[in-house]
């Protein structure tokens, strides 16, 4: 009996020390894109996705993510954290660096993850073309009840909309830095039965220096699958702006609030096929409101490693009249880090 349990305490050992000495995964996204929209065709690589993932140690995993935009500025730093998984006292987590903070639910996907292909434009309105992320430090708790309940506490150097993706000036970029912020988030998963779940999340941001400047939001996601290559997903989730007066120069300038609500519905119906719709609406897009209504189709002939998407989109802005956007989408992974995930 010893000699057995000396046995499984080597093996166990051995395998917490592999974890500190392989080799990182790395991994290449790449996207082909087609757009066409009031009559003007572009075809564009638009984007290349290089994610390095591995584990520091037994106790810390370290994920770093490089992104190039189609645009004439370098690769950038999409997220660098540390994560310190397990070992820390009350079920306690901790990560560090640049990453996406636990606001929401859209927030914390990369693009590559989205069955409609791009952002919805109110989502991307309110919180930037490339979502929010920000160097800064998070804490998770994982409260002690017999379901999972989550609450995150962040400290970010960069507020929603204060690092952008545009490279501005440089005293533009100095005055963003200042804005520090912090968010916190609550979430409740809970298993409705052995092939579905409803995950519910309540998220709140504000910055350091004006508390005026803050956001609220509700999300909930409701997953349905029977099997592997099965499932329906339903997510949705609603952000509010808080109203606020923005000083310049000595010249008061009032911002109105912002509501903005988004619903995807997702149907993965086989292996390679899948298909939904998503519906989103703005209070305020440049003074105006803003809906529209969309229709996707997923293709995956090899599996998770590459995806065809088709997406069309009718949206009404204000007194504008309705436009038709269809985009085209092929996706490509080389590496652990797929295109998709079933």
């Amino acid at each position: 009996m010893r000699s057995i349990c000396f046995t499984f305490l080597i093996v166990g050992l051995s395998s917490l020390i592999a974890q500190t000495t392989v080799n990182p995964d790395i991994s290449v996204i790449g996207e082909l894109g087609m757009r066409q929209f009031e009559g003007e065709n572009t075809l564009s690589a638009s984007s290349v996705e290089i994610a390095i993932e591995g584990y520091v140690n037994p106790y810390a995993r370290a994920e770093v993510y490089l992104h190039k935009h189609l645009d004439g500025h370098p690769i950038e730093l999409e997220e660098a954290v540390l994560s310190i998984e397990r070992g820390l006292p009350l079920s306690l987590a901790i990560r560090g660096g640049k990453f996406r903070p636990q606001f929401g639910a859209i927030n914390k996907q990369h693009l590559h993850q989205f069955p409609q292909i791009v952002l919805p434009e109110p989502v991307a309105h309110l919180l930037g073309d490339h979502k929010w992320s920000s160097a800064g430090l998070e804490a998770n708790w994982l409260l002690p009840l017999p379901w999972y309940n989550n609450i995150s506490f962040s400290y970010l150097e960069n507020g929603i909309s204060t690092e952008g993706h545009s490279h501005e000036e440089e005293e533009e970029e100095q005055h963003d830095e200042a804005a520090k912020a912090f968010s916190t988030r609550y979430s409740s998963f809970v298993d409705l039965g052995d092939i579905s779940h409803l995950e519910v999340g309540l998220s709140y941001y504000q910055l350091m220096d004006d508390s005026d400047d803050n956001m609220a939001g509700l999300d909930f996601k409701y997953k349905w699958r029977p099997s592997k290559y099965k499932s329906i997903t339903w997510q949705n989730e609603l952000l509010r702006k808080a109203p606020m007066t923005h000083v310049e120069d000595g010249e008061a300038e009032e911002h109105h609030e912002v509501v903005v609500a988004y619903s995807m519905l997702n149907y993965q119906f086989s292996k390679i096929w899948n298909a939904g719709f998503i519906v989103d609406y703005s209070s305020d897009i440049e003074e105006a409101e803003y809906q529209s209504g969309g229709l996707f189709f997923g293709f995956s002939p090899a599996e998770e490693s590459t995806v065809l998407r088709i997406f069309m989109k009718q949206a009404q802005h204000g007194d504008h009249k309705p436009g038709l956007l269809v985009q085209a989408q092929l996706l490509w992974s080389l590496g652990p880090h797929k295109a998709h995930k079933f």
